[in-house]
């Protein structure tokens, strides 16, 4: 990405990405929106631009630096895009691109990585579903209806409360957390919705601003209380 220096006239290069989103849900009548990222010059190991340059190199390398889905599959032989085993997609614009499952993958591997998914979650869930064909046995042999409906209702809501911990961690973390990370880092409410394709008005916008503490205007901070 270029900028033109107002004063000097000078073009000068800065590390961003220029992101075209051409339909989302908050844009059912695709106008389309952009949206820029700024390279994180404290952090290259986590540079946007940086990962994504690398991504283009690897395309070209394997020959796939063409026309479809810049975020491609790969499979387990190192296959990528359409040339990649697995399920393919019903739009032939998306074809050999990843999907919302493979992103909600990437994610929980990052979290359990980092230890916000243990292996206690994991064998939670587990746990439930090796009872899944036992519990469906006892509501076959019920004497009533509404026996069966009981048994079955009990294991789904012990299924659900054993996701609870697990899904907290989904796609929706990635949007949730920048949002917090950027409203703690005081970055202006109005700049951030602008960034997260927020309307001015959004009332789940305004959530987030609400769910974080400013400490500087916290009732307590004004106290001095002897030890």
């Amino acid at each position: 990405m270029e900028l033109t220096d107002e004063d000097t006239g000078e073009i000068h290069e800065v590390p961003a990405l220029e992101v075209e989103i051409r339909e989302s849900k908050a844009d059912q009548d695709a106008e389309g929106e952009t949206v820029r990222i700024l390279a994180p010059l404290d952090a290259p190991e986590l540079c946007p631009v940086t990962a994504v340059r690398r991504w283009f190199d690897v395309l070209a390398d394997a020959g796939q630096l063409t026309d479809g889905p810049l975020l491609r599959r790969i499979d387990r032989h190192g296959k990528i895009g359409a040339d990649a085993a697995g399920r393919r997609n019903d739009d032939a614009d998306r074809q050999g691109g990843i999907t919302a499952r493979t992103v909600r993958t990437i994610i929980k591997t990052a979290a359990r990585a980092a230890g916000l998914i243990t292996d206690e979650d994991e064998r939670a869930v587990a746990e439930v579903w090796e009872d899944r064909a036992e519990t469906i046995a006892a509501a076959a042999a019920a004497d009533t209806e509404a026996e069966a409906s009981s048994i079955l209702s009990g294991w789904r809501l012990r299924l659900r409360r054993a996701l609870q911990r697990g899904r907290r961690i989904t796609g929706h973390s990635m949007r949730r957390g920048f949002i917090q990370a950027a409203l703690r880092s005081k970055k202006p409410p109005h700049q951030v919705a602008i960034h997260s394709r927020h309307a001015p008005k959004s009332r789940a916008f305004w959530e987030y601003v609400d769910s974080v503490p400013d400490w500087e205007q916290s009732a307590t901070m004004s106290l001095r209380l002897a030890a």
